[in-house]
């Protein structure tokens, strides 16, 4: 029996959480023992039940600076604010990961979005598997000269290419003092940090890859649980499904779709019963409960989400258009790729109003053609066993 790791240090959905479930099960019934390492203890029994696992809690930055995210131009900027800031601090949670992988002696260890985590790990024998979306997993390039994971939304004119070298060099240099403390070999490369894992869980495709497409082993995403059936309001009025969050400008965007006379179903998280009140009708209903992703994307004529990744590839496939109104980053990134291939419109949540991209949503004929050709696409790409490639990795690198 060999010990399995599973570590979860950034991000807050269940997203990260249900990208291990697979990799849990697999150990599982390999007869392995279990340990997983989460930032947020409270969801564990939502994506994994009664899984006889051991669950840790994840050593993380507990006050991060909640900088503009539009500033960050790199991965380097999203480590660098999110989970370090100087040396000190890192020497803090790696001690701490460290303990951790003392105590838990892991054969192999799977990361999900967690850079400190792999930090820490840096030297170590056991195995190591890179779970998560292309967010969380940057491609590996094989020109060292250049920054590290740039962003898509990033300019790449020559001054700012200097500042993200400069970033990456300074990133790297805190890192490998850190590394000396520890007694642990230098990095050479950012790159490093990642390029230790034998193996990579990449739970995206390439149409909605947040660096873009890159040569890798694309998994998809894996099928929402089961859920309810969705009861649409009654009338003839075009489906829309929403789920959402009470966020500004939540309001406008009723009022747009109360105007489009559309019969939609709203899950929006933490709204008061008294906001619903207000804005419910014969022809908007607000659900407290998950409905069926499949039954969804086969019956809505459009959906409205934050451009969550799981969701949104979900509903791509499915060819149903999306109203996509990002929180952060990582959902801008979704949207855009979503976008530039026709499929979405893209929508921000300090706007005026909502009536030109619900109009579009209502009436374009090209958004349903190109949303329709790229589920086409997604059904003809190779289909691959997710849970048979993940059982043999697993069973491979323990062997």
């Amino acid at each position: 029996m060999a010990r399995v790791m599973c570590v979860w240090e950034q991000g807050s959905s269940l997203g990260h959480l249900s990208h291990l479930r697979s990799s849990v099960q697999a150990a599982l019934a390999m007869g392995h023992e279990v340990f997983l390492v989460a930032r947020e203890l409270t969801g564990i029994g939502t994506v994994f039940g009664d899984l006889p696992i051991t669950c840790l809690q994840a050593p993380f930055k507990q006050f991060c600076d909640q900088a503009d995210q539009s500033a960050y131009k790199s991965l380097t900027h999203v480590i660098f604010r999110q989970c370090f800031s100087s040396a000190a601090e890192l020497a803090l949670y790696a001690r701490a990961w460290r303990g951790l992988f003392e105590l838990v002696k892991p054969d192999l260890v799977l990361y999900e979005h967690a850079p400190t985590a792999l930090v820490a790990s840096f030297g170590y024998p056991f195995k190591k598997i890179l779970v998560g979306n292309g967010f969380s997993i940057p491609p590996r390039s094989p020109d060292f000269a250049e920054p590290f994971a740039v962003f898509m939304t990033t300019l790449r004119t020559p001054e700012i290419t200097r500042g993200l070298q400069q970033d990456d060099r300074f990133l790297l240099q805190l890192i490998n003092t850190v590394l000396a403390q520890l007694g642990s070999p230098q990095m050479q490369h950012l790159a490093d940090l990642y390029a230790q894992a034998d193996e990579q869980f990449l739970f995206t495709l390439a149409a909605l890859d947040h660096f873009g497409p890159r040569k890798a082993q694309y998994l998809g995403v894996e099928a929402a649980p089961p859920q309810v059936a969705p009861v649409w309001p009654g009338g003839d009025g075009q489906k829309v499904f929403a789920y959402l969050s009470p966020v500004q400008g939540l309001e406008k965007l009723l009022s747009s779709l109360q105007a489009a006379n559309v019969r939609a179903l709203l899950v929006v998280r933490g709204l008061p019963a008294a906001f619903c009140a207000v804005y419910a009708s014969e022809h908007l209903h607000f659900l407290d409960h998950l409905v069926d992703m499949h039954d969804v994307g086969q019956q809505a004529d459009w959906i409205i989400s934050h451009g969550n990744h799981i969701s949104t590839a979900l509903f791509m496939q499915s060819g149903v258009p999306q109203l996509l109104l990002p929180l952060h980053q990582e959902h801008l990134f979704v949207s855009l790729r979503l976008q530039a291939q026709g499929a979405a419109v893209l929508a921000y949540q300090d706007q005026p109003s909502y009536e030109t991209e619900v109009g579009q949503m209502l009436n374009s004929e090209k958004l349903r053609q190109h949303a329709a050709a790229l589920a086409r696409q997604c059904e003809q790409l190779p289909k691959i066993d997710i849970t048979d490639y993940i059982h043999s990795t697993i069973q491979r690198l323990l062997t």
